[in-house]
């Protein structure tokens, strides 16, 4: 608890050090695009430029009654420090006495999870350029200590140009931003991308992204992750002591890639330690140019549709905007424990150049989330008990920030 409380003040007096931002009252909200068990996400319009954000709204309450706050705090911190292409950017965060709100990038392709779905199967040569890019936002991540820990596609969007963002760090955690060290010991994350060593509870670090790196690859190509089952005890077993099969659709490169980042053994995996350029040369991405990619000048092949409402789901886009979103609430007082929260973090006066809005979804829940867990031949520790396991939003077993 000592060790919690000293991790959680010092994101505290982070946030702290940043000036204050401005409020809803500065944004027309227009729309809901997703809902989720403490928090929301509205497409919104800063009246100063008519520039459309994504605003995601938490209630503090709830927050506070799921225990959420350190990791509220901990996803604030890293969408404020991270500054990539690949990664979805804070614009700005406030508050009030009842409602914390960050506003964020728009992306409007929605989230990978759902064309994976439309499209079924990609082809290789598409499931190499969307992997590149998310190596490009981990490698963003990892190298200010951080990994991400629920990486899947449904944490990952796609923009009007068919590039891709990293979003939703609610469960990632922050190491040593001076090395760059960082292990977790916390039980969380998706069923189908767990690694080994999270199944199995064991400390892990950078390498279980990879590992999900490897499953969304292959499940790009494939149409479904390497080891899925509906049964997830079987799953569970399957993902320790099975091999990817490979179909017909594979190279023996993308084959070789995938097996390297699917290695049981963190510390044989492909990028262990954060060895970047392993990655980066490995034949799967002969001949591309990363530089090029890192700037955006490669044309996709797969984009989403340019009308952005195709590309969410009308259960929560047809929902009535709540009125209390936008109304003006008391303001936040010192002793409050989201004090700092709020920060100016340079709302750009020009975002990407997009055709259309792109818009955030919050996470919404999926049927690929567990319900069920391994009760044999894993360590009893990796079993999550009812209070504290994985629930339909992912609340980790444990915190250990």
């Amino acid at each position: 608890m000592g060790q919690e409380n000293s991790n959680l003040q010092g994101l505290v007096n982070t946030i702290s050090s940043i000036p204050p931002a401005t409020s809803i009252q500065d944004f027309q909200i227009l729309q809901t695009l997703g809902q989720g068990s403490f928090a929301s996400v509205f497409l919104a319009k800063r009246l100063a430029d008519n520039q459309t954000y994504a605003i995601k709204v938490l209630q503090k309450k709830k927050i506070l009654e799921a225990n959420e706050l350190t990791h509220t705090l901990a996803e604030r911190q890293i969408l404020a420090s991270l500054n990539s292409p690949f990664l979805v950017k804070l614009h700005g965060a406030f508050q009030t006495s009842d409602l914390l709100y960050l506003v964020l990038d728009f992306v409007p392709g929605g989230e990978l999870f759902s064309h994976l779905q439309k499209m079924r199967q990609f082809s290789e040569s598409v499931a190499r350029m969307m992997t590149a890019q998310i190596l490009l936002g981990l490698f963003e991540l990892h190298s200010h200590g951080m990994i991400m820990r629920d990486l899947k596609p449904e944490n990952i969007l796609v923009d009007a140009n068919g590039y891709l963002k990293l979003t939703d760090f609610g469960l990632s955690k922050i190491g040593d931003t001076q090395t760059g060290a960082v292990v977790g010991t916390t039980f969380c994350g998706t069923a189908e991308y767990l690694s080994p060593e999270q199944i199995r509870n064991q400390p892990h670090g950078v390498e279980v992204d990879y590992w999900a790196v490897g499953i969304i690859c292959y499940e790009l190509i494939h149409g479904t992750p390497p080891f899925y089952s509906r049964d997830h005890k079987a799953m569970f077993k399957a993902t320790i002591r099975q091999d990817p099969q490979f179909s017909n659709r594979f190279s023996e490169s993308c084959k070789s890639f995938i097996s390297r980042m699917l290695e049981k053994d963190p510390k044989k995996r492909l990028g262990a330690g954060q060895n970047f350029n392993e990655i980066r040369n490995h034949p799967f991405f002969k001949g591309l140019d990363w530089d090029k990619l890192m700037t955006k000048k490669y044309e996709m092949e797969y984009k989403p549709e340019k009308d952005y409402n195709k590309n969410f789901d009308k259960r929560f886009t047809s929902v009535k905007v709540d009125e209390g979103v936008g109304a003006v609430h008391n303001q936040v007082d010192d002793s409050d424990v989201f004090a700092g929260f709020s920060v100016d973090a340079g709302i750009s006066q020009k975002q990407d150049s997009q055709e259309i809005p792109v818009v955030i979804q919050l996470e919404i829940e999926k049927s690929k989330e567990i319900s069920d867990f391994i009760e044999e031949d894993i360590p009893t520790s990796t079993v999550a008990k009812k209070k504290g396991g994985f629930s339909k939003k992912k609340k980790c077993q444990d915190d250990d920030e």
